[in-house]
């Protein structure tokens, strides 16, 4: 659409505007793209696959990942 108006004579006075709303449209077409890269690639299959059961899961192996992490910390003398 940018493209179309940057082209008729009736917004030539318009430019700069086109351009800098044309930079943040692709601005965030960028960003909601790496968005849904990022989800896609997750392992989480959708809200709906989340049960208090799954999401326990997660809680405990972050919870265990941290504390196997402060465990190393110590082990290696840097508490």
């Amino acid at each position: 659409m940018s493209w179309l108006l940057d082209r008729l004579k009736r917004f030539k006075n318009l430019k700069f505007e086109i351009l800098k709303i044309r930079e943040k449209a692709e601005s965030i077409s960028r960003q909601l793209r790496s968005w849904c890269d990022s989800l896609q690639n997750s392992p989480i299959h959708g809200q709906r696959y989340l049960t208090e059961k799954t999401k326990r899961l997660e809680r405990q192996a972050r919870e265990r990942e941290e504390f196997l992490k402060e465990l190393d910390r110590i082990r290696s003398g840097k508490a």
